[in-house]
């Protein structure tokens, strides 16, 4: 090979990876450019408060995926198959992906998690308390302003300009000017973003990844998520997000009177969207683990829970009566769940030695089956809702009945 053709060869090969390298650059001056023009309306609009209203759209969240998986990526967070994360929305949301549909995203209504309404808005907890399932990069984000996670001051110093001049309205109430708070001038905004940014990896990290570190990071720091993820989703395979809810609800329920304790019952037994009864086998799962001589709370708050079934709620402790939301053959299932966990563990904890823990004579499937004993034919007409344990739970019901007494000579 000569000089001449050698030259020529290291032109071809330089051009090329010019035009490469423009061509990415350009790409990337074309995402910058989406945030930046997004990032200059929402500086010159200021931050939501009761004097400004700012409107948000899908292009405000869509700006912002960019940052969300930067910080994902630079936290150790691995992206999984489109296969996986939708089972995994599945387990935890109850949500199915559809391939099929078009939109790019999923909202997860944590005020109504049965509505599939999409919506493009910032939480305020109080109006909207949701999230969004990005079905092509497979996380979970909430929907932020720019400046509410990207410290924009540093990274577009030459846009310090937009936030000089101060910002006014009129108060019609009290008929005066009143500054408009800027983005620059709340003062915990650092610790906030820092918090937002924090949420989004531990969340991902958790829901995804499987990462228990990040479990106790949000056991600690997002109790809240760990709350509705089991309260209004369901979700009951994780045994410390089962204590640290039915730990606080039974402890906030009972602090007036215990009788109060079986609100917690609500969590076990609910109507899912289609108004059909779902059981939480998780969370019975989990008292039946943890009940012994010396702790029987939760039994005895679900067997209290029996009798309430039937004869309705005395006490008012729930939204909606118990013996009135649900039909003969889902109170009888819910009896049948309760009396598969509480009545083995009676025979196994109770003694003269727990007698001060374990009060009560008969079990709650025995005195209710003497007030109502059209339960028992319903469970056994229904092969006793596939649990193993019930058909020689209802066998034993009678060795519980008191002694017949002698006939007088």
């Amino acid at each position: 090979m000569n000089l001449k053709t050698l030259l020529g060869m290291i032109i071809i090969i330089t051009l090329f990876s010019c035009k490469n390298t423009n061509l990415k650059s350009e790409n990337e001056l074309k995402k910058d450019s989406m945030l930046t023009k997004i990032l200059i309306r929402q500086l010159s609009e200021g931050p939501v408060s009761d004097y400004n209203e700012v409107k948000y759209s899908i292009a405000d969240f869509e700006a912002t995926i960019r940052i969300l998986k930067s910080k994902l990526r630079d936290n150790g967070f691995k992206f999984i198959s489109k296969t996986l994360f939708a089972d995994k929305i599945k387990l935890y949301f109850k949500r199915s992906i559809d391939i099929s549909n078009p939109d790019k995203y999923l909202y997860v209504n944590y005020f109504n998690h049965c509505s599939k309404q999409l919506i493009y808005h910032p939480n305020d907890h109080i109006n909207l308390d949701g999230s969004l399932i990005l079905k092509n990069e497979s996380f979970l984000a909430d929907m932020y302003f720019i400046p509410e996670i990207l410290d924009y001051q540093k990274k577009y110093p030459e846009l310090k300009t937009i936030e000089d001049k101060p910002r006014f309205a009129y108060d019609e109430v009290e008929k005066e000017k009143i500054e408009i708070d800027r983005w620059k001038d709340l003062t915990d905004l650092p610790i906030d973003r820092e918090k937002n940014l924090l949420t989004l990896v531990h969340r991902n990290k958790y829901l995804f990844n499987d990462s228990k570190a990040s479990l106790t990071w949000l056991l600690f720091n997002d109790k809240i998520f760990l709350q509705k993820l089991l309260i209004i989703f369901g979700y009951d395979k994780e045994m410390k997000i089962n204590k640290m809810v039915l730990d606080s609800l039974y402890k906030e329920k009972t602090l007036s009177n215990t009788i109060y304790g079986e609100a917690i019952s609500n969590l076990f037994f609910v109507k899912d969207c289609q108004n059909k009864l779902e059981i939480r086998k998780g969370l019975l799962k989990y008292v039946e683990e943890n009940t012994s001589s010396t702790d029987n709370r939760f039994i005895y708050a679900l067997g209290s829970f029996m009798n309430t079934l039937y004869d309705g709620d005395e006490y008012e402790i729930f939204d909606e009566d118990p013996s009135k939301k649900f039909t003969a053959v889902e109170k009888a299932e819910i009896v049948a769940n309760i009396a598969n966990i509480e009545n083995p563990a009676r025979e196994k904890y109770k003694s003269p030695e727990s007698s001060d823990v374990w009060t009560i004579p008969g079990s709650s499937l025995y005195n209710l089956s003497v007030s109502h004993p059209e339960v028992i034919k319903i469970i056994e007409q229904h092969h006793y809702f596939g649990l193993p344990k019930m058909k020689e739970i209802i066998a034993k019901l009678q060795e519980e009945a008191p002694p017949t007494p002698a006939d007088p000579e």
